[in-house]
Formats: structure tokens, sequence, C-alpha cells
């Protein structure tokens, strides 16, 4: 009996979670059939264009298929949670990258960059137990820390760098983002692209809408006067959405290109090892182009456990950059 019942209230959780979700994207589902269906119904020359221009509606049409699914993508994904790590053992190919044993492309003052991928130390973990996992992670902090610092206070995981519990998910989460209301999940680590690839096609989508609905609105055409006051109305809300999308797109590109986190951009004087770390330096950044494909292919073929860079490597990160730097892309 007691068993049972402390078994039922998490159910309860669970079914009110997953409802809230489907709520959730309900709404945005029907957010788009209204702004989209819109358009059809306020401008009565789209008929003629149709017949006349097909492939401007087609790939319209496509493009707001494209948005629903990415969406849906997005949302179903997941971000990356250090238990599936833990539980996966033999099967999943967890990578332990040491960026103490990287190359000195960042700070290296006579243009040598060399690939990161070639300094890398990569372990293929045949059993992952708790003592191995700990001990891996104690690896990827700088020597002195307290393990209090890492160990999660809810679910009692060692956590390695970047990594937060969501509160929401009641999960640890690897590289740790947001938690993203709209789509009901984390992001993290596995669907960072995909939630970019969301709010690019979502940006487009708006964009593309707000034009339509101001052609409508400079017809010169009979038509009844709440139709322009119906697309007078929804143009600026959908003005307003457009603009927290391009802010939200800009600011996720950025932290791409840098490979950051919006948790830590946010909390980065919190954290405790990323405490006394120049400003104007990114620890975990490995120049553009590799953050770039890391970001687009690397984070979606496994889990890559990356260590806190030495208080050395930052400090000559730091250093402002020559002539020579620049002719030698070492931002690069």
């Amino acid at each position: 009996m007691a068993s049972s019942s402390a078994v039922e209230p998490s159910f309860r959780l669970s079914d009110r979670e997953r409802r809230s979700s489907l709520g959730l994207r309900f709404t945005v589902l029907l957010m788009h059939v209204m702004f989209v269906g819109a358009v059809f119904i306020l401008d009565p020359t789209l008929d003629w264009r149709i017949h006349e221009e097909p492939w401007y509606i087609g790939l319209y049409g496509v493009l707001v298929l494209l948005t629903l699914v990415q969406y849906f993508y997005t949302a179903g994904s997941s971000p990356g949670y250090v238990i599936d790590v833990m539980r996966a053992g033999s099967m999943m190919h967890a990578t332990f990258v040491n960026t103490a044993a990287l190359s000195k492309q960042s700070n290296s003052r006579n243009g040598n960059t060399n690939s990161p991928t070639s300094h890398a130390q990569l372990q293929k973990l045949s059993a992952m137990t708790p003592t191995s996992w700990a001990q891996m992670v104690v690896d990827l902090y700088p020597p002195g820390s307290n393990s209090r610092d890492w160990t999660c206070t809810h679910c009692r995981v060692v956590q390695p760098p970047r990594t937060r519990h969501c509160h929401d998910c009641d999960k640890c989460v690897l590289q740790f983002d947001h938690h993203c209301i709209w789509l009901g999940t984390c992001i993290g680590k596995k669907n960072h692209c995909r939630f970019w690839w969301y709010i690019s096609e979502e940006t487009i989508l708006c964009i593309w809408t707000a034009v339509l609905y101001i052609e409508s609105l400079r017809l010169d055409v009979d038509k009844a006067w709440w139709k322009d006051f119906v697309g007078v109305i929804l143009l600026a809300v959908l003005i307003f959405i457009l603009i927290f999308l391009l802010l939200l797109w800009l600011f996720h590109s950025y932290i791409a290109v840098t490979n950051q986190t919006t948790y830590e951009v946010a909390r980065r004087k919190r954290i405790f090892y990323l405490r006394g770390v120049p400003e104007r330096v990114h620890p975990f950044s490995r120049g553009i182009c590799r953050n770039l494909y890391d970001f687009c292919c690397s984070s979606q073929k496994g889990y890559i456990l990356e260590a806190v860079p030495p208080r050395e490597e930052l400090e000559a990160r730091a250093a402002r950059y020559t002539c020579r730097d620049v002719i030698c892309c070492r931002c690069c």
C-alpha cells in the first residue's frame, strides 16, 4: 500500500506535464493556422496569384510545412541527459575530450594552429559504472575543485562541466542552455542545433507572412472594412513576434560561434569554474570553424564531455590580437 501510494503522485505529475506539453504544442499549431490562414482570408487576389504564380505560394506552403515539422522534431528530441550516458554503458561511445591536452591554437603567439582533434585524448568507455563515471568527471575539472560543486543536490548525479539540473525535466542536462516552455523540453547539447534551425525557419516564415499582410493592406480593391482592421492587428502582433525571433536568432547564432550557452552567459559569475575568467575569453571556444562544426555535426553523433581549460591557457587567450594573429586566423 505504501509503495503504491508513493508511486501514484509521480504518475499524476507525469500526466500533468504531458497534458501541459500537449496544450502548448496545440497552441503553437493553432497560432500558425491563424496567422497563415488569415493571409488567404484577407487577400481577395490570392486565388488569382495561386493560378498565375503557383511557385510563389507553393514555396510559402513548403516553408510553413517545414517549420511545423522542425518544431515537432525539436520538441520531441532529447537535449542530452547525463543519466542517458551513464545508462548506455558499452552501447554508447562517450568521448572524453581533455582540452588541457589540446593544441595551443587559441593562445599561440607564433601562428601555430594545429587541429584540436589530432591532440585530443579519446577514451571509449567499455563499461559505465558510478566509480568510473565519477573519476572521469573529476579529471574534467581544475585541480583542487570541491566535489560538492559538481554533485547535483537533486538527483545525486556527478555533473560534468557545463551541466545543470533542470527542475522542469527533473534531470541533469549536458551543456544546458535553457528550458523552452514553447517546445516543452530543454535545449542542450543534443538538440541546440535543431533549435537554431527551428527559430531560423520561424523567423523567415514571419517575415514572409508579414510581407503578405502588407501587400493585402495596400490593395486598392473593394473589400470589407473588418478585413483591414483584422489585418492591422495581426500585422502588429506579427511584427512584435518577429522582433523577438530576430533577437533570439542573433543571440543563439552568437553563442554557437563562441561555443557558449545561455546559462553560461547569464550566470557566468555564479558558475564556480568560470569565476576569474577574463570577460573577453570564452573558455570552451576552439575557434569559429571548429565551434560551428561541433555545433552542427559533432554534437549529433555522440556525447562530448569538455574539460575546463587550465588557468594559464585562459590567461594567454586574454592577450590582445596582433596583426600576425589576424593574418594567421587565430580566431578561427
